[in-house]
């Protein structure tokens, strides 16, 4: 049986969330969504975000496979939230 491993990722933001890149920091994984959306608290609180040169910050819950398809090019989160 395959496992899908849940990844902590943040990107920093235009305010409306269109326009998104994956900021540089460790990827934490975890084995459930729940588990992942128990750390997005703190992970919007890391010296990573709060230092971040966006307009806002937003911290994602994602299947590896999701992150791993997004590279490090710009993405939309608003259509990433819209197919979970």
């Amino acid at each position: 049986m395959s496992v899908t491993l849940i990844a902590l990722a943040l990107f920093g933001c235009s305010d409306d969330g269109t326009a998104c890149q994956r900021l540089s920091t460790p990827v934490q994984t975890y084995q459930t969504r729940e588990a992942c959306a128990a750390r997005l608290e703190d992970a919007l609180g890391s010296e990573v975000a709060l230092n971040a040169d966006a307009p806002t910050v937003q911290a994602q819950c994602l299947t590896t496979r999701q992150l791993a398809a997004m590279g490090n090019r710009p993405v939309n989160l608003t259509k990433i939230a819209a197919i979970r």
